[in-house]
């Protein structure tokens, strides 16, 4: 192996572990809540939506084709999971662009895989792995860019019109390095390369934020209702107990040294302009009370930069190669609170043995296990239930009737996997349902799947309970045993009622 490439060697390890460990056991729960939501989005392409740009639809879209309408979870989720390879591998560059050598590296690579945030976005199809990888490519690029490549400052804004595709939190990223350049490397933008870079990155976002426009901002709304009625708000105690249990024990220490290592460390490069860059991204997420998943972006770049400071002060002995063992088997023991490692049951006891609980992100109850891991259960079982409620009905109110749901899981899940029963597309107000639902056309009757008994009779004068979705032990509570009403003679325009049924949340 040639010199060039040795220092790759356990990067590349790995990041190949970390792909077999979810090739082994990413397919063992089921579909997530908002994969197959994704996957509706998808559907119907659009530059943008009531609650996300546009870019995790279209990649839902071809993973769903891919992997044969999902009838193969770990080809619908190879993206996912490439992603996470990627990153690991990101950290390790992040680290070489720093100075470090091949210690350096290893350590970078091996906190990424030891986090157990990383470990869980990594398994799912969501926004979250695309933002985390965009957002280390970036870093890297800054930093090369910064160190004498100017050009780099093109692909970098391209990354960053990619990460505002993916989450508009890429904002975010991008107003932190014009910050941090401005206050650290205010000559590097006399070069025409970083405007053109942020020209770049405007120009890819534009179509989404003009949809937004159109749309009257639907994006804001949906902060706004999050805040005071759907996520619980985050103390700075809370925010840091989540952070050491995603990071690792050892992971948040090394990713704090790393952002000191940036801010006060020697001032090779723009290492000093991306340290304020992600400061004053973590300071933002910390005034606004975000949740503890929403730094990840961070860390590989933390962690890269963390690494680089160990290998300086760790004596020159062949020991220090302890190190990223050191975090591999710190953060094992999280490893099956971030991906289905082990059965439910399993994994209840061994939360218990480890005296951990998941951490209470929304103000709806919270299940045994961590929501990521929860709401990848029952999506089929209740699917069948109400398909069983619906073909139980008369042809003819089927005809003349339609169903109803309450939230985007439930509507995507029947919608996408109710196929096989030959359910109709369902009529919901959350999120962007609420915009396909518009028009609505009257229904003599509706199957609802969830709501309760008093809110149905403000719109039907005969509501009957006609069963429930199954109660699954370890799934989302508010997802287990959920009526299933059957809504006949309607008092008022269902037009009307729909008004009440939309949120943005």
């Amino acid at each position: 192996m040639t010199g060039r490439l040795r220092p790759w060697l356990a990067p590349t390890l790995l990041a190949l572990s970390g792909l077999g460990l979810h090739l082994a056991c990413g397919h063992r729960y089921g579909l997530f809540r908002d994969e197959l939501y994704f996957v509706a989005c998808g559907e119907r392409l659009a530059w943008g939506y009531v609650d996300q740009p546009p870019l995790v639809a279209l990649v839902a879209r071809l993973a769903w084709r891919l992997s044969g309408a999902g009838s193969s979870l770990l080809l619908f989720r190879l993206p996912a999971m490439l992603a996470h390879a990627g990153t690991i591998l990101l950290a390790a560059a992040i680290a070489r662009a720093l100075g470090g050598g091949p210690l350096a590296m290893a350590t970078a690579a091996a906190a990424v895989l030891a986090s157990a945030v990383q470990l869980a976005q990594g398994q799912l199809l969501t926004m979250n792995v695309l933002e985390i990888l965009l957002w280390s490519g970036l870093a890297l690029l800054a930093l090369q860019a910064s160190a004498g490549r100017p050009r780099r400052w093109l692909a970098a804004g391209g990354l960053l019109g990619l990460a505002l595709l993916a989450k508009y939190s890429g904002g975010l990223v991008g107003a932190g390095l014009l910050a941090g350049l401005l206050a650290c490397r205010r000559d590097l933008l006399r070069s025409p390369w970083p405007w053109a870079g942020a020209a770049l990155a405007v120009a890819l976002a534009a179509p989404t934020f003009a949809w937004q426009w159109s749309h009257g901002f639907p994006f804001l709304e949906l902060l706004e209702n999050g805040r005071h009625g759907k996520n619980v708000a985050m103390t700075p105690g809370a925010i840091a107990t989540g952070l050491a249990l995603e990071a690792g024990l050892l992971g948040l220490p090394l990713a704090l040294a790393g952002l000191a290592a940036l801010l006060l460390g020697p001032a090779r490069g723009g290492a000093r302009a991306l340290g304020v860059a992600l400061g004053l991204v973590a300071g933002v997420l910390l005034l606004l009370g975000g949740k503890p998943y929403y730094f990840a972006p961070l860390f590989p770049a933390l962690l890269g930069a963390g690494a680089v400071a160990l290998e300086r002060r760790l004596p020159a002995r062949r020991w220090r190669w302890a190190a990223p063992a050191l975090l591999l088997a710190a953060g094992a023991p999280g490893a099956p609170l971030a991906i289905p490692l082990l059965p439910p049951e399993a994994l209840a006891a061994w939360q218990s043995r480890l005296g951990v609980s998941p951490t209470k992100l929304e103000v709806a109850d919270t299940a045994i296990l961590s929501q990521h891991l929860a709401d990848q259960l029952g999506w089929p079982e209740r699917v069948e239930a109400v398909a069983a409620a619906w073909m139980a009905l008369p042809e003819a109110d089927r005809t003349r009737g339609g169903i109803f749901t309450t939230n985007y899981g439930r509507a995507a899940a029947i919608e996408l996997l109710g196929r096989r029963h030959g359910l109709p597309r369902p009529i919901c107000g959350h999120n962007q349902y609420d915009l396909w639902s518009r028009p609505i056309a009257e229904r003599e009757v509706l199957l609802a799947v969830g709501g309760r008994r008093e809110d149905h009779l403000r719109t039907y004068a005969e509501v009957e309970l006609v069963g429930r979705t199954p109660a699954i032990p370890f799934g989302m509570p508010y997802e287990s045993d959920v009526p299933l009403w059957v809504l006949r003679r309607p008092t008022r325009p269902l037009a009307a009622a729909f008004e009440d049924a939309k949120h943005y949340q």
